[in-house]
């Protein structure tokens, strides 16, 4: 039970929770202009659980109401307030696709072309009639392979989006900001990470043998020869491909992953693969210099590529062309593909509908195009100007904090605060949108879409190379939710997608919003000031500004931070890996008590009141909790410890406060709660 007078009785969750629009975009006809989302004041109290004192688990004690009442559908490998905003944006795109449907729009036009990639995914009956007549020329094409430099050049055809032990893309020189580069770093394989192939774990035993059969079930419906036999080679070739790849923990490291070479040094370096040929064939044949990631790795990667049969190539690239086409094929491929990848490998039950995926594919490949039409029917200026207010007090209360570090000596805090001063945000939609006037969509070719899509997308990156970096560019569609950090760029990157309930409502008491979407612009200001970002100076550049003492200082606070969330074990026998989640640790820890601050800020000293028998500190940690609040199955969940970078959400919550005294303060936690930690083990970084 819960120590002070804030105790509540349960209050039922209004029919706004679940409504379409949230106050941060178009309000609900019915629903008072003025009015929360979510009522009473943006959260929902039936949420809580006051059987579970806040000290003990805080996580559940918010949202344990909700967890117990929540079931993750049958077509979802989770529940929670990303898939509420995803879902409620593809029903707003949905509404716009339908109306094209019917509507006369110019040809040529991005009208034109979401309506016509719509519908030709929609046209079951061409797809099914098709068969893989699609890609019999590029079938063709592999199965004809006659030597090395012939593999070389199907991997680099950017149409085919294929697989290979390499991956080439543009990016920002991260020592040289202000240009682009070609970056290639290793590949190849077609489980999440390489613990997948070599971990020791019953459940990945059965993934990896579920993965086997996927391969042959995949090369028998094609009708592909000998598909028992060609399983086993593709399966220990990427085995052995996963053998060579570095650690994630190693592979975050900024410093080690830049390695400038010219074609002739990276050729000595890894001697085996035909490196002009694929660039050539890449259409980055004027390209002279390269940054190599896992440098060490390629010397072996090349040798393996060079004796590697071209048989095992061309039945690996022949499986990876079909997996990559599978959700585009006739069904029986549609079926094969989500039996693996979504069922086996995520726990997904049923397959989503296909007017479901069809948005989703839209909104994957037209993403501007579909975003510009998001922005102008959906989204509220309102919203925009309220981040931004919200972005300049979160920076001030980082200014502050860094000005008060006891731990950082004073150059580097002139150094630090500069880099901050710099940090510029770009907040809900770009000013300047993708030009998809020379791609081309018809209604009755699925398949060519996605190539010319594709090669679209390979001839704007090549564009770049010759061009300074377009401070306007925008690397995702405004609905797109999620926020990001461009350690080139200095800057952070909230979109539009992310700017709704429950994360954001205008018409929600502060405090919340402040939990919710002010921790998340902590957490991406904090990127610049994390293990890797903190590499990077305020003009993005990869180097040195930091005294020697002030970077081993932070190291070891580092170290404490990957040491204590090592500690949790979500799954039995799988533990959260504290070094490879650092950096979205660090942001966590340093955007929820920044945004605590910030929240102080916008007060301008006023006392903010007390709703429901919560203050307004209180309220702010609600809103943080409400903002991670998340179930999902247990594959989705292993594959996020063993593959992803960030920890599961409950520990986004828990393991953030039990280091934030002032969390303590709000809630009057003791040291006989479960989360406590001695003032000394608490770890206070930014």
């Amino acid at each position: 039970m819960v120590r002070n007078t804030y105790f509540l009785a349960a209050v039922a969750m209004t029919a706004a929770t679940v409504a379409l629009f949230s106050s941060g975009f178009a309000q609900e006809i019915d629903k008072p202009s003025d009015a929360p989302m979510i009522e009473p004041w943006g959260y929902p109290l039936d949420a809580l659980d006051h059987d579970t004192r806040p000290g003990d688990d805080f996580y559940r004690f918010a949202n344990g109401g909700w967890l117990d009442a929540t079931e993750i559908s049958s077509d979802r490998t989770a529940v929670g307030f990303s898939i509420t905003m995803r879902e409620r944006n593809e029903d707003w795109i949905n509404s716009v696709v339908s109306e094209l449907a019917t509507a006369r729009v110019a040809r040529g036009s991005e009208a034109q072309k979401i309506r016509d990639l719509h519908s030709s995914f929609m046209d079951v009956g061409r797809v099914d009639k098709l068969g893989l007549k699609p890609l019999k020329k590029d079938l063709a094409r592999i199965a004809a392979l006659k030597n090395h430099h012939h593999v070389a050049r199907v991997m680099a055809d950017p149409a085919l989006g294929l697989k290979g032990p390499f991956r080439f893309y543009v990016g920002i020189d991260s020592k040289n900001p202000m240009r682009y580069a070609t970056w290639v770093g290793h590949d190849g394989l077609g489980l999440p990470d390489k613990s997948y192939y070599e971990r020791d774990d019953e459940r990945l035993a059965s993934v990896r043998k579920a993965y086997r059969a996927h391969i042959e079930n995949i090369l028998t419906l094609a009708g592909v020869g000998g598909a028992s036999e060609k399983a086993d080679a593709i399966f220990d070739l990427e085995k052995a491909i996963a053998g060579l790849h570095w650690e994630r923990v190693d592979r975050r490291e900024a410093d080690q992953v830049y390695n400038l070479m010219d074609r002739a040094m990276l050729a000595d370096h890894a001697p085996g693969f035909p490196w002009d040929t694929y660039l050539d064939a890449a259409g980055l044949g004027g390209v002279e210099a390269l940054i190599v990631r896992e440098k060490d790795a390629f010397p072996a990667l090349a040798t393996l590529f060079a004796e590697t049969p071209v048989e095992t190539w061309s039945a690996y690239l022949t499986f990876h062309l079909l997996s990559t086409h599978g959700r585009f094929l006739p069904q029986y491929f549609e079926q094969e593909y989500f039996a693996f990848y979504a069922a086996a490998l995520s726990g997904q039950k049923k397959q989503r509908t296909r007017e479901k995926r069809a948005i989703a594919l839209v909104n994957e490949q037209l993403d501007q195009a579909v975003g510009k039409i998001y922005i102008e029917r959906f989204f509220s200026e309102d919203s925009k100007s309220q981040l931004m207010v919200m972005f300049e007090h979160v920076r001030a209360a980082l200014k502050t904090r860094i000005e008060n570090l006891a731990w950082m000596t004073p150059d580097t805090k002139t150094a630090a605060l500069g880099k901050l001063e710099k940090m510029t945000a770009k907040i809900a939609y770009p000013e300047k949108w993708r030009d998809y006037s020379k791609l081309k969509i018809k209604a009755n070719d699925l398949i060519g879409n996605l190539k010319r899509v594709r090669v679209d997308s390979a001839l704007r990156d090549i564009a770049r190379l010759s061009k300074p970096v377009d401070k306007a560019e925008w690397f995702t569609g405004p609905q797109t939710v999620n926020a990001y950090y461009s350690s080139s760029r200095n800057e952070l990157f909230i979109p539009a997608g992310y700017i709704q309930s429950p994360l954001f409502d205008l018409h929600a008491d502060p405090a919340l919003n402040y939990g919710a979407i002010g921790s998340i612009i902590g957490h991406e200001i904090g990127h610049g000031f994390d293990d890797q970002g903190s590499k990077y100076d305020g003009d993005g550049l990869l180097g040195a500004w930091w005294t020697q003492e002030d970077r081993a200082a932070f190291n070891a606070l580092g170290d404490r931070l990957a040491d204590q969330f090592s500690q949790y074990e979500p799954l039995p026998g799988v533990n959260v890996n504290g070094r490879a989640t650092l950096g979205e640790n660090i942001g966590d820890l340093a955007g929820v008590i920044v945004a605590y601050h910030a929240y102080l800020l916008s007060l301008d000293g006023a006392d903010p009141p007390v709703l429901d028998g919560f203050t307004g500190q209180q309220r702010l940690f609600l809103g943080r909790a409400q903002g991670r609040r998340f179930k999902q199955t247990e594959e989705a969940l292993r594959r996020r410890l063993l593959a992803g970078s960030h920890s599961p959400m409950d520990l986004r919550v828990n393991g953030v406060v039990r280091n934030i005294d002032e969390w303590y303060e709000a809630f009057e936690i003791q040291p006989d709660d479960a989360l406590y930690l001695a003032p000394e083990d608490r770890i206070r970084i930014w």
